[in-house]
């Protein structure tokens, strides 16, 4: 009795420290608005993102009254006359990732140890969206020039076929943070001494 009720809580132990392999990502797409005339002003760490309408160099409006659009939740929010203040540009940067064989790389961006980038092979006259060599996310999805990733994996591209701009959002389930790991782990670890105590005190 003793023996299967301890070996039962290491059980319980090593099941709370064991941590499954990561999924592939999963993505949401939301067509944003059309890209004509209309540049990225940014992507916050959120997944939110401004595009500028008819914006002059210096970020200001011109002929457009409110030429800021804010997506929230790949959703147009709001219109305004300037960026929103409170807003946290986190765009990535250009990086040379891996292509798979056969594929040249046309545009790439990294961020937080992601990447994402367009590529296409020879005689292919739009490019596909890549999020690693073996991993085509969008296939038939062109990527246009311009290409974003955010820390959080959510990557902003326009389409030039449809003439969109297009947001992926990344469903993919976050892994337990080791803080959170450890503290399950020694909870169940005091669990299993309490368990132990008892056993002892119960016998004759």
């Amino acid at each position: 009795m003793r023996l299967s009720k301890l070996s039962f809580a290491a059980i319980i132990v090593q099941s709370f420290l064991i941590v499954s392999p990561a999924l592939a990502d999963t993505y949401k797409i939301f067509t944003l608005d059309s890209d004509q005339a209309r540049f990225v002003y940014g992507m916050d760490a959120a997944g939110d993102v401004v595009l500028s309408v008819d914006a002059d160099n210096n970020g200001d409006c011109g002929p457009v009254v409110n030429c800021y659009e804010t997506f929230i939740g790949g959703v147009l929010a709001f219109r305004t006359n300037a960026p929103p203040p409170a807003f946290t540009i986190d765009d990535g940067t250009p990086c040379s990732p891996t292509a798979p064989p056969g594929l040249t790389v046309l545009h790439a961006v990294c961020n937080n140890g992601r990447e994402v980038f367009s590529a296409r092979a020879t005689g292919q006259l739009f490019p596909d969206l890549y999020t690693g060599p073996l991993s085509d996310i969008f296939p038939g999805e062109g990527a246009g020039d311009f290409l974003y990733l955010n820390s959080e994996g959510d990557i902003l591209w326009n389409d030039p076929r449809t003439e969109f701009w297009f947001e992926a959002f990344d469903l993919t389930s976050q892994a337990p943070e080791p803080g959170s790991l450890f503290l399950v782990g020694t909870g169940a670890l005091a669990a299993v001494e309490a368990m132990r105590r008892r056993l002892r005190l119960q016998q004759p």
